[in-house]
């Protein structure tokens, strides 16, 4: 909405951004607000009182007292329009005369308006809403007291739209806990469902050709055994989510481990997806971790390497030792097109996703948020068109921790 200039006033967008927030516009009338205009009325001796709220180009009627069958107008011609753009109480003694009012059609038209006097209804932050007026078809004056009045009226009136903001708040945020606490249910009891067949298609798969010589069937049954292995992986990662969503972290084992024994691992779960190769260099020293937790991390690592490099270059998984650092260092690098350079430092954001990912946005986030809970980072960079590295940093068990 602009003014009669044409230039949209300061803060408009903002403003407007406030009245949506309180979503009152439009709402079926309401006792408590009818209850303060006629008590305004009362208060200030005159036939006509209204609580407006103006929207971008109309003036509502939370309440309108004295003006049977109106609900809105437009807000060009509107004092409330205008009495909106100061901060104090907006009078006018004598409308006829106040050249504020002259060309007023709500002056010069049917009402015949004389007497007007609105206070804002004023946000916490510094937003008006709208206004709480009292308006008579005689000129006169607004006594200090009345005028007082008139200003706690305004008050409660803004207090009533906080309470029912807040009681909005409350509910919308109760309904989310309720949606989060059966999201997480579900995805608990499947997890835990699965668990069963997951155990016996284990068994069967070692049941399989145990004693077969036969090395075509061994190589099958390495398959299977690795997408059992994938498939158990996912379901504790799911697990892992819904701890991670709010805010409480996985139990969590720390203790001196190999590092390679669970690199090799990660690298087996995504090896029927691509190629990964293992390389380790000058046999490093063990790490202090949680060995589960610590795969899911570099599964997630590998997996984004296997998703985004290209079918006929391998992923490679190298380890080193920073003796200097106390750190054991695992670099998980693809040949893929890279990531952007803007893309970097939001890649570990919870939901965050590039605009070619077809991920949720909360894989990163949680191998990022397990790392930082076992004392290790995880370092990305990546040149576009050549390929990304991410290094997952260890605290070495016989170094010191970082």
């Amino acid at each position: 909405m602009k003014s009669s200039s044409g230039v949209a006033p300061v803060g408009e967008e903002q403003r407007l951004a406030a009245v949506r927030r309180y979503d009152i516009l439009d709402t079926p009338p309401d006792g408590a607000f009818d209850r303060v205009t006629a008590l305004a009325a009362r208060v200030c001796q005159v036939p006509i009182s209204t609580i407006t709220i103006v929207d971008e180009d109309r003036i509502w009627f939370k309440s309108a007292l004295g003006l049977d069958g109106v609900s809105q107008i437009d807000r060009e011609p509107g004092l409330c329009a205008s009495a909106i753009m100061q901060q104090t109480p907006y009078l006018v003694s004598d409308a006829a005369i106040d050249p504020r009012t002259l060309d007023n059609p709500l002056v010069c038209g049917e009402l015949g308006l004389r007497f007007y006097a609105a206070v804002p209804l004023r946000t916490g932050d510094g937003h008006n809403l709208g206004t709480l007026n009292v308006i008579d078809c005689e000129p006169r004056d607004l006594p200090d007291e009345q005028l007082a009045m008139l200003e706690d009226l305004a008050a409660i009136v803004m207090d009533e739209l906080e309470l029912r903001l807040s009681a909005k708040r409350d509910v919308e945020l109760e309904s989310l806990r309720a949606a989060a606490a059966f999201r997480d249910t579900v995805v608990a009891g499947i997890s835990h469902e699965m668990r069963t067949p997951l155990a016996v298609l284990n068994g069967l798969v070692d049941l399989f050709g145990a004693d077969s010589q036969d090395g075509a069937a061994d190589e099958l049954r390495e398959v299977f055994r690795r997408q059992v292995r994938y498939l158990n992986h996912q379901v504790e990662q799911f697990l892992d989510y819904t701890h991670l969503e709010h805010g409480e972290l996985p139990g969590l084992q720390i203790e001196p481990s190999p590092l390679a024994p669970v690199v090799e691992e990660a690298a087996d779960l995504h090896r029927d997806r691509g190629r990964v190769e293992v390389e380790v260099v000058d046999d490093p020293p063990p790490v202090l971790i949680d060995a589960r937790q610590t795969l899911h991390v570099l599964s997630e690592l590998v997996s984004n390497a296997v998703r985004f490099g290209p079918s006929d270059e391998p992923v490679r998984i190298r380890i080193t030792g920073d003796s200097d650092e106390g750190t054991v260092r695992v670099e998980v690098a693809d040949r893929g097109p890279g990531i952007p350079a803007q893309a970097l430092p939001h890649l570990f954001e919870r939901y965050y996703r590039s605009p070619d990912s077809t991920g949720t946005g909360l894989g990163l986030f949680v191998a990022n948020a397990l790392a930082d809970a076992q004392g290790a980072r995880i370092e990305a960079a990546s040149t576009p068109g050549d390929g990304s590295r991410f290094t997952l940093v260890l605290p070495a068990a016989d170094g010191d921790r970082r």
